[in-house]
Order: structure tokens, then sequence, then C-alpha cells
């Protein structure tokens, strides 16, 4: 009877346990979250410039293209196989893009970066999703973008895309010759929300752009989730 209790209480706080989900407001300083430096602009956090008038991670930037990205949160980082689904959000918001007064769409991306499995001359071998265009939306305010995939997919999951190689006929980016999409995410070194889309060449721009409430969302494999048990480790943490 006793070990019947115990099985079914260790069901039920696997359920509980679940779901693992970090988000940095950038309430409490960038949490190694940053954006473009330099004789361009200037990333900074602005106090109430975030989604509802929170903090948010503001840029302001000439250059090609602009990326937020951290190779030190560890939240956001290391093996993502351990778990059976990834959730990754955030908020975004732009306020230019363009120049001379003109409005310019530009695409904006996650990429997960592992850095050992690029081919040589590649700094890394990277899946990247193109959530799609975009361009002023000042007058929108904040967009919520998001994405959910299995990270032990061995295919490159419908709309994303690889990088660290790239094909000899078509000169196309893709994965090196065999490294799949588990591969990369067995080892993920950087983070990067990104305008810098492979294959692609652009014009130096004005940016202005604002993201908030980047998250990560965890559901461990069902092994994963006992061992975390184990370890009385289960829970939602919020990153402040």
């Amino acid at each position: 009877m006793r070990a019947m209790q115990y099985v079914m209480a260790l069901a039920c706080a696997a359920g509980m346990a679940s779901a693992q989900t970090t988000v940095v407001d950038f309430e409490s300083g960038n949490e190694g979250w940053d954006g473009p430096q330099g004789i361009g602009g200037a990333t900074f956090i602005d106090p109430t410039g975030g989604n509802g008038g929170s903090a948010g991670l503001h840029t302001q930037f000439n250059n090609f293209g602009i990326e937020f990205a951290t190779s030190t949160n560890s939240d956001f980082l290391g093996n993502y196989t351990t778990s059976d689904e990834i959730t990754i959000s955030f908020d975004l918001k732009i306020d230019q893009i363009g120049f001379s007064g003109l409005n310019i769409a530009r695409p904006f991306m996650l990429e997960l970066r592992n850095n050992d499995l690029g081919d040589p001359g590649y700094p890394w071998a990277s899946a990247y999703l193109l959530f799609d265009w975009y361009t002023d939306s000042a007058d929108d305010g904040f967009i919520t973008l998001s994405t959910t995939f299995n990270p032990n997919d061995t295919d490159v999951p419908a709309g994303w895309g690889g990088n660290g190689a790239f094909d000899p006929v078509t000169f196309a980016p893709k994965l090196p010759d065999g490294v799949t999409f588990a591969d990369v995410l067995s080892g993920v070194d950087e983070i990067a929300i990104s305008t810098f889309l492979p294959d692609y060449f652009f014009t130096f721009d004005d940016y202005d752009v604002t993201v908030d409430n980047i998250s990560i969302t965890r559901v461990p494999a069902p092994a994963s989730a006992f061992a975390l048990l184990g370890m009385g480790i289960v829970g939602t943490r919020r990153r402040r």
C-alpha cells in the first residue's frame, strides 16, 4: 500500500514538475543578455520601455543588422535534449528600421548555436527559425514571438534552417554533414534573437528595437523529471 502511494505521489509530483520556466524581464539587470554596442550606437536597459511600461532591453544602432544574445545565462544554454519539449518566446517592439524616413522590413529569427560542430571557417553550427520579416510596429506596440519544438528530432523541423556548412551545388546554408538537429541542441553555447538571416546581405539601417520577457520553458523527459524529483528540484523560476 505504501509503495503504491509512493508511486502515485511521484507520478503526481512528476506532473507538477513537468515544466520549468525561466523569464528574463530586465527588472534586475540584463542577466547575461545584451545587444550591439560600439560606434553604431548602444544597447541599454530602458526602465520604462518594456512591455506594459516595465523594463526592457532597448537597442538604438546603425548597422547591417542587430542581435540580442546570451552565451552566459545557463538557463538558456546547455543540453536541450534532456527535455521532451522546449518553448522559447520573447516580446518585440520595433520603433524603427530603415534610413532617411524610409521603413524597411527585416527578418527576425531565433538561432541556437553550438560552437563545436561547424565546418572549418564557421564559428558554429546552428539551427535557426525565421519568425517573419517585420518593420515599424510602433503603433502596434509589442508583439510576442514564440516557438515550441522537440529538441530530440534528428531532422531539422519544418520552418527551421541549419547553418555551419553550405551546399556545394546551391551554396545555401545547411548543417554540416552528419550533424543532426539534436546534435546541435545537445550543446547550445549561445542563443540569439537576430536579424542576420544566413545567406542574406543587408544595407546599413537605423534600428530602434526593444525586447522583453525572454523566456524558456523546458518539459523534461520522464527519466529527467523523476531525477529532478529525487533532488527536490521542481517548479517554475522567474528571473527577477
